[in-house]
């Protein structure tokens, strides 16, 4: 029964992502996990690598448009990521200097507990970050 509730989870929210891009006319790669990325600002940088440590910077919101948090900047070493790993995935899609528009399922962002602040159950999240 687990897995058919996930299944149908993951099919509902697929469906949401790919309707809120469509109404935005978005270019989004949808990566091989399900993470999507529009890169709407070429970097002008090397492509971060696996381990590679850089500066971003990036707000949260949800689907639905309400924002959670603004202005996050953090240090940041690609592929160690513990929550958001959709994150990670599409850090590695950029370049220094990119901006760019993520979208990560709940499973890709803080999956059905969200964060136990702002974040709520399964949220599906939109991140326009900047690699700084």
């Amino acid at each position: 029964h687990m897995i058919n509730a996930n299944k149908t989870i993951a099919s509902s929210e697929e469906t949401a992502i790919n309707e809120y891009v469509a109404r935005r006319g978005w270019q989004m790669e949808r990566l091989s996990e399900g993470a999507r990325v529009w890169e709407y600002r070429k970097g002008n940088g090397k492509k971060i690598e696996f381990e590679a440590s850089v500066h971003i910077r990036y707000d949260i919101e949800a689907i639905n448009g309400k924002l959670i948090y603004k202005e996050i900047e953090e240090n940041y070493v690609a592929g160690r990521r513990r929550q958001m790993i959709g994150l990670d995935q599409a850090v590695m899609q950029l370049s220094h200097g990119s901006r760019a528009k993520i979208i990560l399922p709940s499973n890709l962002a803080y999956g059905i507990g969200g964060d136990g602040d702002r974040i709520t159950q399964s949220a599906i999240l939109v991140i326009d970050a900047e690699v700084l």
